[in-house]
């Protein structure tokens, strides 16, 4: 069956082969069985619905992704919904943190090969799963992960690991304010492990009660404790963001360049207690 799959929103990991959309048809678009519209955030569910309309008259039409059914426990097939050297090998997060969209219990997948780890929380996952995932990764090069590793899993057994790896990148996530303590624990352990440009953070902000002063503190103290950091600006499920959301977007994107954020931190030693 040929099926056309179609994504409201691209992101540096949607697939790019000549069956992959990212708007309406047009008049050499080639006949198709099936559309699947794959819907990954829950803002899209309006852009959704248009592409639904849009794509009806080339071929029946089904909206799933995670938005949509959340993390099932749905085998995972390379490349159909994910790009070249995306895997994901487990699917949900036991931690039901209260600022975080993923409900559902962690779910191991067969592993399949890729040098990009986009599981919710690979650590999470059995010591049997665990041994899986290295020793695909072992074949592997230019090895990140990209979904995010959970600092409070975060060992010197785990850091070893990831040393042996020909590894990128990794990153952590830095979520709220309570969880520093167990931040600057799991740098700790990686710096003794890894290098520095090896290891960075997603660090949430905006989210309710926060603000520039506060985010760009939390933000200081992530590369104080030894990590790159990535700004990730809070979005209701509506989609909406903290206002004033231009001043919010703004301060955003000046602490995603690392060149830049070097720059600024270049006085701050790894360690120093930032106020």
């Amino acid at each position: 069956m040929k099926v056309a799959r179609v994504f409201p929103t691209r992101t540096s990991m949607s697939p790019t082969d000549k069956d992959a959309y990212f708007g309406p048809p047009d008049l050499f678009t080639p006949a198709y069985d099936a559309v699947h519209i794959s819907v990954l955030f829950t803002w899209d569910f309006g852009k959704a619905e248009q592409l639904r309309r849009e794509w009806e008259s080339v071929a029946p039409v089904t909206i799933g992704g995670p938005a949509v059914h959340g993390e099932l426990p749905e085998p995972f097939v390379p490349g159909l919904y994910v790009g070249n050297g995306g895997t994901i090998t487990s699917r949900g997060c036991p931690n039901e943190c209260p600022w975080c969209f993923i409900r559902h219990p962690l779910v191991e997948l067969d592993v399949h090969p890729g040098n990009n780890i986009l599981d919710n929380n690979v650590l999470a996952s059995s010591p049997a799963h665990l041994d899986a995932v290295f020793q695909m990764l072992d074949r592997e090069r230019e090895i990140k992960f990209t979904g995010g590793l959970d600092a409070a899993r975060i060992t010197d057994d785990i850091a070893e690991r990831l040393r042996s790896l020909r590894l990128r990148r990794v990153y952590l996530a830095y979520d709220h304010p309570s969880r520093m303590n167990g931040f600057r624990r799991a740098t700790g352990i990686l710096s003794k492990h890894l290098s520095r440009e090896q290891v960075s953070a997603y660090v949430l902000i905006g989210h309710d009660g926060d603000t520039m002063d506060k985010a760009e503190g939390r933000l200081r103290e992530t590369w104080a404790a030894g990590a790159m950091p990535f700004a990730m600006l809070y979005r209701a499920k509506d989609g909406s963001y903290p206002q004033p959301e231009k001043e919010w977007r703004h301060f955003q994107r000046s602490w995603v360049r690392p060149a830049a954020i070097r720059a600024t931190m270049k006085n701050i030693k790894q360690g120093e207690i930032v106020e």
